[in-house]
């Protein structure tokens, strides 16, 4: 499943997640259709939920090009809530890689940290059970 893409116009976010495979195509298509946002001028936030990752296929080559070129506004945060450690590793070195840029990143290893860190965590219940922020436990 490549990764799909959710816009809430209201909070200001963008909630994409990933599937069981992350590739360089994947990760191309997710930051071009973020910088289709950003050319018509909406500033969005993002939370990118990594949670079900498995196998990540991203190259170094990819995320260095990428942290080069933010595909968001210099204010927006992006959240990653990375699974495993090897997902966790690959978004940490965009983080490091974007450091140079005012665009606001941090990688969390769950969703409730993240969700804080965006101001997500204030939610109604029923907005916090919702398909873009909830997945159900592993096993």
């Amino acid at each position: 499943m490549p990764i799909t893409m959710t816009i809430d116009h209201k909070r200001g976010m963008i909630f994409a997640r990933s599937g069981p495979v992350i590739t360089d195509h994947d990760w191309l298509w997710l930051q071009a259709a973020l910088r289709s946002l950003v050319d018509s001028g909406l500033a969005f936030d993002q939370m990118l939920d990594f949670r079900r990752v498995e196998d990540c296929r991203l190259s170094s080559r990819i995320i260095r090009l990428s942290a080069n070129k933010p595909a968001l506004m210099p204010e927006s945060r992006q959240a990653f809530v990375a699974g495993n450690s090897l997902t966790y590793g690959m978004c940490r070195m965009y983080e490091i890689l974007s450091a140079s840029h005012t665009l606001k990143i941090e990688v969390f290893r769950d969703i409730g940290s993240a969700r804080e860190w965006l101001g997500l965590a204030c939610l109604p219940p029923m907005e916090v059970a919702s398909r873009e922020l909830a997945m159900p436990p592993k096993g």
